[in-house]
């Protein structure tokens, strides 16, 4: 069987951008990026390796911050109410979070909830600004109805 090829592009001497689990090439990596010597591609590569590597701790983190807000914030207690009168729910059963391939924050699917890429999430305050527009997405999803 033929080895697969790689195309000159995806080389780590034109992306920037070396695979590989140890410490040594993650922070040769991460000085890389932050020193602008990686491409755009290699910046991808970086990331999803990243976010892959990351996941279970991303979510975790993420869930924690959602179960906090949905019983403390008061900007998202006040979404919920007002979701509730128009027969709606916002709860830990539809807010999901989730490591999400695009750049993105989250957003509102009818058939799910609301999704929170983890992944993307910078801390609490970034969680409940995605939540209170996932559900002001809901809320007005629900008004058209």
């Amino acid at each position: 069987m033929a080895s697969q090829e790689t195309s000159d592009t995806s080389t780590p001497e034109k992306t920037g951008y070396t695979p590989g689990e140890d410490s040594t090439t993650r922070w040769r990596n991460w000085f890389s990026l932050l020193m602008g010597q990686m491409t755009d591609e290699g910046k991808e590569q970086y990331r999803y390796d990243r976010d892959t590597r990351f996941e279970e701790e991303d979510c975790k983190r993420c869930e924690k911050h959602r179960d906090y807000l949905l019983k403390y914030s008061p900007t998202i207690r006040f979404m919920r109410e007002n979701i509730n009168k128009l027969g709606g729910d916002v709860n830990e059963d539809n807010v999901y979070c989730r490591r999400c391939p695009r750049r993105q924050g989250g957003g509102f699917d009818p058939d799910y909830g609301i999704k929170i890429c983890a992944n993307e999430m910078r801390n609490q305050g970034h969680v409940e600004d995605t939540l209170a527009h996932g559900a002001s997405d809901a809320t007005a999803r629900k008004t058209k109805d």
